[in-house]
Parts: structure tokens; C-alpha cells; sequence
């Protein structure tokens, strides 16, 4: 096993993964593809990726083949389907060797990915995506069924699935989000669906519930105990799975006046007391999240001056008996007070996405099942189970 030396960590409840992947499929009533993408959105893709296959997750998704290189090592069995496609020859062939599912939206690049697995022996999978009104990547709507008809009748191609993404599922206003669905019905009439159709992602999930043709949902959020927005809250039974914490490493006394931290932008307005965390944004807390509270002895307080990349400064005059090797919460909760990622957001001016996928690889990641610790990943050591 890594140990895990710093006193700086993220603790990831993978029990609480578990408990968001049952909630996703009670709600969706489908197949659940849990998308790990940007390292599990900065949790750690290969145990979030265990977690959710064994609580019933179907298959798994990342954004590009490089992810997808990284899952394969601990998930060599899984589905596993690349969202953002293989431009390039080297993923192609990644991707046909390692058995991906890769995502294509045009002739040309289903050719391409066809062509690769022919000279490999093998036939290549692919997901369909339409354009239905995001405006990013897909087919567009016009020309989207001969396109899949085209790419359906490739030697060396197999299309498993087809989808969409939707731009504005998680407001209050689903009209827009309808109409991206009743296009996407449209395609859907002109074709003959495979297995996996999918469309909705976290915000979909919680604001619409089961859909017609629908045979699976793509949760990112979602998995994390994650709310895509504040009035979809109550629609998902959702546990969060991260905590950020880290511990004082020097507490001063220090005179009326003394400025803290680069720029001495704030200065104690009475003689007082400055703890160091040893957290800054080399770790993923931004210098914007200035406005930002941390919790010590249970108490939120602000940081004092600017985030620097390895410390933060708190104020912790009027709390008691602080000293070094308190512990300190950046996500969590802390004597019954909890500091949450969306609270973090607000400070940075940012959503909580943002928030959990800046957390820096550098950061040791540690995995708990009933309380236990079942792995670690750490820069040094990467993903090794207990």
C-alpha cells in the first residue's frame, strides 16, 4: 500500500457512490453509463468506476482515449465508451486495440475508425451523436439519419448506440430541453435504434425522470453526490462523496496591523493569531475563491489574504485553543457544520464541477468503504488497493 504522507487529502466515500448510483437508476428507470471522465471528476477514476459497476452501473464513459488508456488498467473487462471520438491515428488504433466504444458523429471519422480495426482483426464500436441544439459536437439533425445509415452498412464498424446531449436540462424552463428531445425522437423515427440511446445526463436525470425509447443515462454529477442546480435538489436523494481536508502546520502571534500573506492585503485589525494551512492552488483552491470560509473547531473562517499555490492564512483569534495539527475542512463536515462544494462555488464564483475537478493530482486521494480505508492514489504511487 501507498501511504499516504500528507497531512493535505481528499476522502472519497465510496459507499456514498453506491448509494447515487441506486438513486440514479430508481430515478431514470434505465441503464446506468457512469461517466468517470476528468479523473471521476476529480475523485479518482478508477475507484469511482469500481464502485458504480458493482452498485449496477452497465457500462462506463470518459471524454478521450487517454483517459480511457488510464481506466482500461484497472477496468480491463468494462464497457467503456469514449465521449469526445479518436481524431487522431494513435487513438484509433488505442481505441481498437484496447476495445473501446468511440463516440463518431461523421462519415469520415467512422471510416477511419472502421479502416484501424479491419487492419487490426477486429470490428470497431461506435456511438452515434446527434446534434439536437447544444451546438458543440454531433451530427446535425438534417443529416443525421443518412449519415448513421451510411456508417451503419462499414465493414469493420458496429454502431452500439446512438445520443444526444442536452443543453438546458437542468432550468426551471424545460421547453428548450423538449425540443431537443422531440428532435431527437425524430432521428429516432427514421432509424432502427440499437441498444444504448441515451440523452440525459445529471440535470436530465433529476428534471425529467424515465423517457420513451430511452435505454440508458449518462450521471456524471450525479455519482458524486453532486446537484446540477439548487431546484433539482429534492429530485435525486443524493450523497455527497468528497471531503477536503488538511491540518494547521504553524500558528503566530501576531501584532495589530501585521499584513498576511503576497501583497499584504489583509491586516489584523487587533492583536491576534495567524494559522498556516498547508493548501493553496497548486492543490486546487483557487486564488479567486478569496471570499471563501474554512472550518476550524467547527468554525467557518475567512481566509486572511491571498490563496498563495501551497498555503492559505486563516484568522483564528477568536477560536479557542487552535494549534498546529488541527484539522482543517475544505469540503466537509467538521463538529456538525459542513462546508460544502457548491458553498466553495459560490465563493470562487464558479459551480461545483469546476470546484471538485480542480482538486490536483498532487492532492493524495484516499477510499473508504463502511469507514475503511480499501485504497489510496497517490502522485507517487498512483491507484493501489488495500
Amino acid at each position: 500500500m501507498t501511504v499516504v504522507i500528507r497531512s493535505t487529502v481528499v476522502d472519497v466515500d465510496l459507499d456514498a457512490v453506491t448509494a447515487n448510483v441506486q438513486a440514479v437508476r430508481a430515478r431514470s428507470g434505465v441503464e446506468v453509463i457512469a461517466v468517470v471522465k476528468a479523473d471521476g471528476y476529480g475523485h479518482g477514476a478508477e475507484a469511482v468506476a469500481e464502485a458504480a459497476i458493482d452498485a449496477g452501473a452497465a457500462a462506463l464513459a470518459v471524454a478521450t482515449v487517454e483517459e480511457a488508456i488510464v481506466l482500461r488498467r484497472a477496468r480491463p473487462r468494462d464497457p467503456l465508451l469514449v465521449l469526445l471520438g479518436a481524431s487522431e491515428q494513435a487513438e484509433r488504433d488505442a481505441a481498437v486495440a484496447l476495445g473501446l466504444s468511440v463516440t463518431v458523429w461523421d462519415t469520415e471519422s467512422a471510416r477511419a475508425m472502421a479502416e484501424a480495426a479491419r487492419a487490426a482483426g477486429t470490428t470497431a464500436a461506435l456511438h452515434f451523436k446527434v446534434d439536437t441544439g447544444l451546438t458543440r459536437l454531433g451530427a446535425p439533425l438534417a443529416e443525421a439519419a443518412d449519415r448513421y445509415r451510411t456508417i451503419a452498412a462499414l465493414p469493420g464498424a458496429r454502431l452500439d448506440g446512438v445520443f444526444t446531449h442536452l443543453a438546458r436540462s437542468d432550468e426551471s424552463d424545460l421547453a428548450t430541453t423538449e425540443e431537443q428531445l422531440d428532435r431527437f425522437d425524430s432521428f429516432l423515427d427514421a432509424i432502427e435504434p440499437p441498444r444504448w440511446v441515451h440523452a440525459s445526463a445529471t440535470g436530465g436525470i433529476a428534471s425529467l425522470g424515465p423517457r420513451p425509447r430511452v435505454t440508458a443515462v449518462r450521471p456524471g454529477l450525479a455519482l458524486y453526490g453532486l446537484n446540477a442546480a439548487p431546484h433539482l435538489a429534492d429530485r435525486l436523494a443524493l450523497l455527497p462523496a468528497l471531503a477536503w481536508r488538511s491540518k494547521v502546520h504553524r500558528v503566530a502571534e501576531v501584532p495589530k496591523g501585521a499584513g498576511v500573506s503576497y501583497g499584504h492585503e489583509y491586516r489584523l485589525p487587533r492583536d491576534g493569531r495567524i494559522a498556516t494551512v498547508p493548501v493553496g492552488y497548486g492543490d486546487g483552491l483557487s486564488r479567486l475563491a478569496r471570499a471563501a470560509r474554512l472550518l476550524v473547531h467547527g468554525t467557518p473562517l475567512p481566509i486572511a489574504g491571498r490563496v498563495a499555490m501551497d498555503h492559505v492564512m486563516l484568522d483564528v483569534t477568536d477560536v479557542a485553543g487552535v494549534r498546529a495539527g488541527d484539522e482543517v475542512v475544505v469540503i466537509g463536515t467538521q463538529d456538525g457544520v459542513t462546508l460544502s462544494a457548491d458553498d466553495l462555488a459560490r465563493a470562487w464564483g464558479t459551480i461545483n464541477y469546476e470546484v471538485v475537478t480542480a482538486i490536483a493530482p498532487r492532492v493524495p486521494r484516499r477510499y473508504l468503504r463502511g469507514g475503511r480505508l480499501v485504497a489510496t492514489k497517490t502522485l507517487a504511487g498512483g491507484y493501489v488497493r488495500c
